[in-house]
């Protein structure tokens, strides 16, 4: 009783139990599937010795009357037997008989050999049958004369005792002519005894080990030629059964089950052989597979004690190997608030373990994230005001915060601004900025400190910064490649750069502060050395001293001229020198420069909008936005070059517009004067008010034609009008058009249209009346 509860109340042993359990099904499952296909294989071993027996059969068969066609050719063909075949004299015929007796003899199944002579009326055949001759001579006449289709040279089954019981002999025919017609000619018959095929079959089937199978042999119609044992009628209604679906196939030699009376046989044939005649094998199916049920029996017999015993010694190991199971689990309290319990034993104790587990690493987690923030803390302190912490304070937060930097000794800074921040910020998230700071402060520490000690902090304003001091008696001068180093590691790993600013090296923990204030001011000079740069204090040193804060003013007179005249090569050069001389400035006096710039800009635009008819619009409060948002100089500009690209395009756009409208506008005149003689280029121009020769050069520009080409197309093209619709003379058509010359209107039609206008007329006319 204690075992079952026990299997009740444990799960993870309930699991252990079903594992053998499973491999015990297995087992059974396997039995199963080899016991089946025990009986497929024999099933298919079946068919196979089937249709060997069966195709031995028909080759019997055929051997036999091929045996027979070559001895009824010989014997209708022997001149020896004319006297029988076709004499006159009676007692000649007789003569003969021996000659018949002699063949029959010799052959083992050879039953009768018969001639019929057309010249006596009359069948002579060999003696040796075992019955009346009168009696075979009026079987077969009355068969000839019945079957006058008979076919030459094939086994036909024939009754020799007109009693209904079965077939006596096969007669074996041969004759002149293609067909028998009437017994008017020459026949030989050949009888053969069914038995000896019989028997041959029997043998056959003895030799199979099949003595109580029943083989038949059936005309096409169904009729049992031969059977291998006698017929019951039982086998009888089978055979007529099968006998439909086998003459339905297309199949030569096939096998297949049938049930029958409750019971299922195995059904062989051989089909559309000689004659059409078909073979028949009939077993039934429980013989067949006979051993192999035995064989089952004997299997689930021994598979019943085998599970038997496989499940006691499963219940038996299933508790023994949970024994050290059970001995933790009791080791586990009972949750006294009632919770559910785990889906098994194992998950139980994993749950209590991983439990403690988690709450002793989130322990050491507080205690760790207590530290870093005390460490961050002293750290940031050091930053904001370092001459105010005493040495004493100093070693004490070094020792009991794992503070890895020296208090005196080789030690520099190094500020580190990420670039495009706010770019940065906007494709990535908002937690973006707080994960890259974090992988370049630990991937950079574990850099560092291959030949440095180094502490980090982020200062959580943009940039992080790194305390490095050397070690011994090593210096600080390769500081700049180790975060060269640095910067590649982040770019190929994340894709993102950022800025280095270097201070000078210093010697002591309380200068730390005044350094980082220098350093800090110094990585705002990324915007003349640009983004992904290591400033090292060198690197600034000009641009510290120089004094100067407003752009030259030639560098002005130059950006004004190239937007005024729309030249973007000047507008290019004037922005790249602004560039260049802006980046030998001080930081502070940069924005300076970069708002004059972007007021130089401002003031140049409101003066071409002033004078143009399609005033140029951009939004210069986000272009000031832009330049107050850019990081590098670089930036700045491209931010000004986009600018004048895009005043330029707005000009350019303002003219091609302008010019198209004037293009149409000459074209409207013109197709509404053309009639006018005096219509030209001067006189368009006086209506337009506008200068005759701008106004030809930009119709011409337009259109790809001159005004006068115009005019004078539209003129012919309604002078070949009127030559087709009205029956006016040329030179009042002329006239009508605005031509005042007839050789020069002449002229130009045929030049057009290749013809006269009085060719073009006669020509229109004839197509007309075709």
């Amino acid at each position: 009783m204690n075992v079952f509860r026990t299997l009740r109340t444990r799960k993870f042993l309930q699991r252990i139990l079903l594992s053998f359990m499973f491999v015990v099904v297995t087992l059974a499952v396997t039995a199963y599937m080899l016991n089946v296909n025990a009986r497929g294989k024999v099933l298919s071993l079946q068919n196979d010795a089937d249709r060997k027996l069966l195709t031995q059969i028909n080759y019997n068969i055929e051997n036999m009357n091929g045996i027979v066609k070559d001895m009824a050719v010989s014997l209708f063909n022997d001149d020896e037997l004319i006297a029988l075949k076709a004499g006159a004299d009676y007692r000649q015929s007789i003569l003969k008989i021996d000659r018949l007796d002699r063949t029959v003899a010799e052959s083992p199944y050879l039953h009768a050999v018969a001639f019929y002579n057309p010249g006596q009326k009359r069948f002579f055949s060999s003696l040796n049958h075992g019955m009346d001759n009168s009696r075979l001579y009026e079987v077969l006449g009355g068969y000839l004369k019945q079957h006058p289709d008979v076919p030459k040279l094939q086994l036909m089954p024939l009754d020799l005792d007109g009693g209904g019981s079965g077939i006596d002999v096969f007669a074996c025919f041969l004759y002149d002519g293609p067909s028998l017609g009437s017994v008017n000619g020459s026949v030989l018959i050949l009888t053969v005894k069914p038995d000896w095929l019989l028997d041959n079959v029997k043998a056959l089937n003895k030799l199979a080990d099949r003595e109580k199978d029943l083989l038949l042999v059936t005309d096409g119609d169904g009729n049992v030629l031969m059977s291998s044992v006698p017929l019951s009628p039982a086998q009888l209604a089978l055979k007529d059964e099968v006998m439909p679906r086998i003459a339905a196939s297309s199949s030569t030699l096939e096998d297949f089950v049938y049930r029958h009376a409750g019971k299922k046989f195995k059904v062989a044939y051989l089909g559309k052989g000689m004659n059409n005649w078909r073979i028949l094998s009939l077993r039934d199916y429980d013989s067949v597979l006979g051993n192999v049920n035995r064989m089952k029996w004997t299997e689930i017999g021994v598979m019943l004690s085998v599970v038997l015993f496989a499940v006691l010694l499963s219940v038996f190991f299933s508790l023994r190997l949970y024994r050290p199971v059970g001995r933790l689990l009791s080791l586990i309290p009972e949750d006294p608030r009632g919770h559910p319990q785990a889906k098994d034993e194992l998950t139980l104790i994993a749950a209590n373990y991983m439990g403690m587990v988690d709450k002793l690493k989130g322990l050491e987690r507080d205690e760790a994230s207590k530290r870093n923030i005390a460490k961050v803390y002293h750290l940031r302190s050091l930053l904001g005001g370092s001459d105010a912490v005493s040495e004493a304070e100093f070693r004490q937060n070094r020792e009991q915060y794992g503070i890895d930097i020296a208090a005196s000794g080789a030690l520099r800074l190094a500020v580190v601004r990420l670039d495009r921040r706010e770019t940065l910020v906007a494709a990535s998230g908002e937690g973006s900025e707080s994960l890259f700071t974090f992988a370049i402060a630990n991937i950079g520490e574990e850099l560092l400190r291959r030949d440095y000690w180094c502490e980090y902090a982020d200062m959580k304003d943009g940039h992080l910064v790194f305390i490095v001091s050397g070690k011994g008696e090593g210096g600080l001068e390769a500081l700049g490649e180790r975060f060269r180093e640095l910067q590649g590691t982040i770019m190929s790993y994340y894709r993102v750069s950022f800025t280095v600013a270097l201070s000078r090296s210093f010697d002591h923990y309380r200068d730390i502060s005044r350094h980082y204030a220098l350093t800090l001011r110094q990585s705002d000079y990324r915007m003349i050395l640009g983004h992904g740069a290591v400033i090292e204090p060198e690197d600034i040193e000009a641009n510290e001293r120089n004094e100067q804060f407003r752009i030259p003013g030639e560098l002005d007179k130059q950006l004004i001229e190239g937007l005024k005249s729309g030249d973007l090569a000047q507008t290019t050069e004037a922005i790249e020198s602004w560039k260049r001389a802006i980046g030998a400035f001080g930081f502070e006096n940069m924005f300076s420069a970069l708002l004059q710039m972007g007021m130089t800009i401002s003031n140049t635009l409101g003066e071409i909008n002033q004078f143009n008819l399609n005033p140029v619009s951009v939004d210069l409060h986000a272009v000031n936005r832009r330049l107050v948002g850019i990081e590098t100089l670089d930036e700045a500009r491209d931010v000004l070059l986009s600018v004048a690209r895009e005043m330029f395009e707005q000009r350019q756009s303002g003219k091609e517009d302008k010019s198209r409208l004037i293009a149409d506008t000459i074209a409207e005149i013109v197709d509404k004067h053309f009639a006018d003689p005096d219509l030209n280029v001067q006189k368009i121009a006086d209506m337009l008010k506008m200068n005759p020769v701008y106004l030809g050069q930009v119709y011409k520009a337009q259109s790809g034609e001159t005004v006068v080409d115009r005019i004078n197309s539209a003129r012919l093209a309604q002078a070949r009008l009127l030559l087709e619709q009205q029956d006016l003379t040329v030179s009042e058509i002329m006239e009508r058009v605005g031509f005042g010359n007839e050789s020069y209107f002449y002229r130009l039609f045929k030049r057009r249209y290749s013809v006269t206008p009085k060719e073009y007329r006669l020509k229109s006319a004839i197509e007309r009346n075709t």
